[in-house]
């Protein structure tokens, strides 16, 4: 009877530490990074609490009015901005419902005398118009309070057809972020996520990172799970039962018919691409215990990286691809481990918490941090951030369900995880805001890349 307990604990921890769940376990998680993996410090059951030390700040106040030109299309555009300005979490909206009639008549012109009468800071406007030829036309004006009345941004993006309308409208949502933090938003990139439902994964699919155009990508009528955006975001790599073993396919992120890539025996299990998007790191279990190996795209094995008891899972890539972030049980619990992208000695990084996970790397480079997914002393899970240099953890969700396997955006400003909430949240770290984009059974979120600028 233990053993036959043992073998089933193990069969669970093998599909855990992989990343397949957030929801098969129990107890704690989260982490104080230490130079060096010994001597190790008093691992500890607590994890960090969220303290809000300032409950009266506000964030800027912009509005949003309804877009100007032409009506059948201006719906669609004031949506699609005010969305993603919501989303992004540098905003409070103002409501448009408070707009007097004089404002709302004023088209792509501005009166700061009555705009801040309403109390805003800013306001930024469009005006979607067709053209001759067909296409569409939309033109961005950014205002600022105490900036004078002629605007601080101004855009005219143009596409071939009225459906592109939606896609301007990120444009300048995108640019209208780029004026206040110097950096373009990266609205109009996709997410990947494997579907749930009553019988857990089923299929692969893409949304926009602001929950619209939802695309199932495989049809492989089997368990899919895991996906990982390529970095090109051409193409979306997961596993899949589809043939009795879980296989590592590889599918067009517009979808298709995907091809199978790695089919050793066991585990070929969360996989993450390299930065330049010529191999993949994965767990296998070929040769006996679940280690991470370097696979070529053609899936022939380059490197077999980690050699510890235990099971070694979920690689994360460091933005310039010289280190991987992953989780190991080989101290007893699963922890969140550093080691060098050519495999090596790995550096032991949370002390904290009994059960932590899913380590996904920033894509910033000046600011290293890794989002993982933390089980605490009431047996939920929550996303926490490790700051690779102060060797800190802060937590980002907390008493609003169980959230797991954050996925960080391409510009390293917001992180979506999966909730028992149901679907898809997207959070900004520095603000503490959170927006649910996706309300559909989700589990596993990959983040894709940056679109390109639209002109």
């Amino acid at each position: 009877m233990r053993s036959a307990g043992g073998r089933a604990w193990r069969v669970v921890a093998l599909v855990a530490a992989a990343g397949v769940t957030a929801a098969l376990a129990t107890t704690t998680a989260t982490a104080q990074a230490q130079p060096s993996p010994a001597p190790a410090p008093a691992s500890s059951d607590e994890l960090p609490r969220i303290r809000i030390t300032d409950p009266g700040r506000d964030l800027f106040r912009l509005a949003v009015p309804r877009a100007d030109g032409d009506r059948d299309l201006a719906g669609e555009a004031t949506g699609v901005l005010t969305r993603d300005l919501d989303i992004v979490g540098l905003f409070r909206l103002l409501d448009p419902t408070s707009f007097p009639a004089a404002l709302l008549a004023e088209g792509l012109g501005f009166s700061s005398a009555l705009w801040g009468q309403v109390g805003a800071q800013g306001v930024a406007k469009l005006r979607i118009t067709r053209t001759d030829g067909g296409g569409v036309t939309v033109e961005g004006r950014l205002y600022q309070m105490g900036r004078g009345e002629a605007p601080v941004l101004t855009r005219t993006y143009r596409g071939g057809a009225p459906g592109d309308g939606r896609a301007l409208a990120h444009a300048w949502a995108n640019d209208v972020i780029a004026h206040f933090t110097g950096q373009p938003g990266v609205f109009g990139s996709r997410i990947a996520f494997a579907q749930t439902g009553r019988g857990g994964a089923r299929e692969i699919a893409t949304v926009d990172m602001d929950g619209a155009r939802m695309a199932v990508v495989t049809r492989m009528g089997s368990e899919c799970l895991l996906p990982a955006f390529a970095p090109s975001g051409g193409e979306i790599s997961f596993t899949s039962f589809l043939r009795g073993n879980p296989d590592l396919w590889i599918v067009s992120a517009a979808g298709g018919r995907a091809r199978r890539v790695s089919r050793q025996p066991g585990l070929n299990t969360g996989a993450v691409w390299a930065p330049d998007g010529r191999s993949l790191a994965l767990t296998l279990s070929h040769e006996g215990n679940s280690e991470i190996y370097r696979i070529g795209l053609d899936g022939q094995v380059m490197g077999r990286l980690t050699r510890a008891p235990g099971i070694d899972s979920s690689p994360s890539f460091s933005p310039d691809g010289a280190q991987i972030a992953f989780v190991s049980d080989r101290q007893g619990t699963p922890q969140i481990w550093l080691m060098p992208s050519g495999g090596g000695a790995g550096q032991r990084l949370t002390f904290q918490g009994r059960y932590n996970q899913t380590p996904r790397f920033s894509p910033r480079a000046d600011r290293p941090q890794i989002a993982f997914t933390g089980r605490d002393e009431r047996g939920v899970f929550d996303v926490f951030i490790y700051d690779v240099k102060a060797g800190t953890v802060d937590r980002l969700t907390q008493n609003q369900g169980s959230n797991y396997d954050p996925a960080w955006s391409p510009d390293g400003r917001l992180i979506v995880y999966a909730s028992s909430r149901g679907g898809l949240f997207v959070a900004n770290p520095d603000t503490r805001t959170e927006v649910q984009i996706w309300k559909g059974g989700a589990s596993s979120p990959s983040w894709g890349p940056a679109p390109g600028r639209a002109r």
